[in-house]
């Protein structure tokens, strides 16, 4: 929940406001404030909005099926009975976390309102119905998932335990009022994926990395076919392979650009509510993400336009290189770049020149993640009839520590390996922050339940699917 530094601990997390203290164990166990509860709760499920959004993101899935679609990668897994044991487990957790959903009243409410108030904290800060636990200048909302009588069930309540087998999560959202307009939200999530350890999850990613190094076009589209046929289906109701150049060059590295097309006419076809969804949200979307080392020399490039991504990467013996010049290893630490535009109620909104550090973190065996820290404002895209609009709360996230991005892999063999995901993200109240608020509520808002179903229904078809062609992988 609480971030780390970027090389983490495994110490507990701190979090002091106004001389209210509160720890959260983010390793070992569920929060405990030691702060009074004045809704002790025992109810049914539930579910996280922040959650939602990330989970149907383009760039993953792709990923994720050049992943299935690489022989190699499948190495990452182990062998023979360990290795369908590590992809049951894996696939099968991400497949029934978009079972049907069964949410209590406490978080259905709780989600709802913390969506709305995102960006306007104070209104959220003052509902005692959404919180599960409360001090002066804190405020908890501790929830806990797991795939129950066929349905994924999440219950907010208190101390919610560490997961304890596949699919099983924990989610926590902190928000600390630290003056009377600024606050700081703080989520953390683990999610539980079976018995794979972090560095088989590396060992995976390194042959994704690597799937088409060496590679004619001919050979890795045949090399995909062959191995993916299930998952290429699931997803090919919204993205398209359109093409795949691996270029081998003479010093021994292949430079690999890969073009997706995203297709929301065919997901509406068997998915209408979700289509439409994405119709309206996804494809207008623009965006560049280029990974840089602090000098300026770009290891990997995303742009999306026109319902198109483009990525451009180039391996040498299993490892990301620059895009040109001598082949050498990528740096643990380095520059995220991004540009982002989207367009909501017919508004162009966006933000260009974001500068981050990203940095690969590792702790032995037991972890492998990235994090991501924003300390310097971007120039904003926003209508000019925001103009008048006094902008310097905008830069509030990027002030002192920043705002804060991490997801991994976590396990030390004790018990399930763990995804973690944490953020924490600072806000200060302002007109500017109203309007984009109520901007992003006209999105949440349309995700109605149809929506949310059609989402998990596809998903579950795709993680179903990776899990047959991976398993069918392993015996070849």
């Amino acid at each position: 929940m609480l971030p780390v530094t970027p090389r983490g601990s495994k110490s507990a997390d701190w979090l002091t406001t106004r001389g209210t203290r509160l720890k959260y164990l983010w390793l070992d166990a569920a929060s405990t404030p030691e702060i009074p509860t004045e809704h002790p709760l025992s109810l049914p499920p539930i579910r996280a909005r922040a959650d939602r959004a990330r989970r149907a993101a383009p760039l993953a899935l792709t990923l994720l099926v050049s992943l299935i679609g690489c022989r190699g990668a499948l190495t990452g897994f182990a062998s023979g009975a360990g290795a369908v044991s590590n992809i049951e487990q894996l696939f099968g957790a991400l497949g029934v976390r978009h079972a049907d959903v069964a949410r209590n009243a406490k978080y259905e409410y709780a989600r709802l309102q913390i969506a709305k108030g995102a960006l306007v904290p104070s209104r959220v800060f003052a509902d005692s119905g959404v919180w599960t636990r409360r001090s002066a200048d804190v405020r908890l909302l501790e929830t806990q998932g797991a795939f129950v009588d066929g349905k994924y069930s999440l219950v907010s309540r208190i101390d919610v335990p560490a997961p304890r087998k596949p699919a099983d999560g924990r989610h926590a959202i902190t928000l600390s009022r630290l003056s009377d307009d600024e606050f700081r939200w703080d989520t953390a999530v683990d999610f539980a994926i079976g018995s794979i350890r972090p560095a088989d999850v590396a060992a995976v990613l390194a042959g994704l990395v690597a799937s088409a190094e060496g590679k004619t076009e001919s050979e890795a589209r045949a090399d995909l076919a062959a191995s993916a046929p299930r998952t290429s289906g699931a997803l090919g109701l919204l993205f398209s392979l359109d093409s795949l150049r691996p270029t081998r060059l003479n010093d021994g590295s292949t430079a690999v650009t890969v073009v997706v097309g995203l297709h929301s006419d065919r997901l509406r076809r068997r998915f209408p509510a979700f289509g439409d969804y994405v119709r309206r949200y996804v494809d207008p979307v623009q965006y560049r993400v280029v990974v840089t080392d602090q000098g300026g020399t770009p290891f990997f490039e995303a742009v999306g336009a026109d319902r198109q991504m483009t990525v451009r990467l180039r391996t040498r013996e299993g490892v990301l290189v620059p895009l040109s010049g001598a082949p050498r290893p990528m740096p643990d630490t380095l520059a995220l770049l991004v540009d982002f535009k989207a367009r909501i109620k017919h508004l162009g909104i966006g933000f260009h020149g974001l500068r981050m550090e990203l940095v690969h973190v590792r702790h032995g065996a037991s972890e492998n993640s990235w994090a991501v820290t924003a300390r310097h404002e971007p120039e904003w895209d926003f209508p000019l009839a925001t103009a008048r609009l006094i902008r310097a709360p905008l830069r509030r996230p990027f002030a002192g520590e920043g705002s804060f991005f991490r997801i991994g892999v976590r396990g030390d063999g004790t018990g399930p390996t763990v995804l973690v995901r944490q953020i924490r993200l600072f806000v200060q109240e302002s007109a500017i922050l109203r309007f984009l608020n109520a901007l992003s509520g006209t999105a949440f808002s349309e995700f109605e339940d149809r929506v949310d179903q059609e989402e998990n229904a596809w998903l579950r078809e795709v993680f179903s699917a990776m899990r047959a062609d991976a398993t069918a992988g392993i015996g070849r």
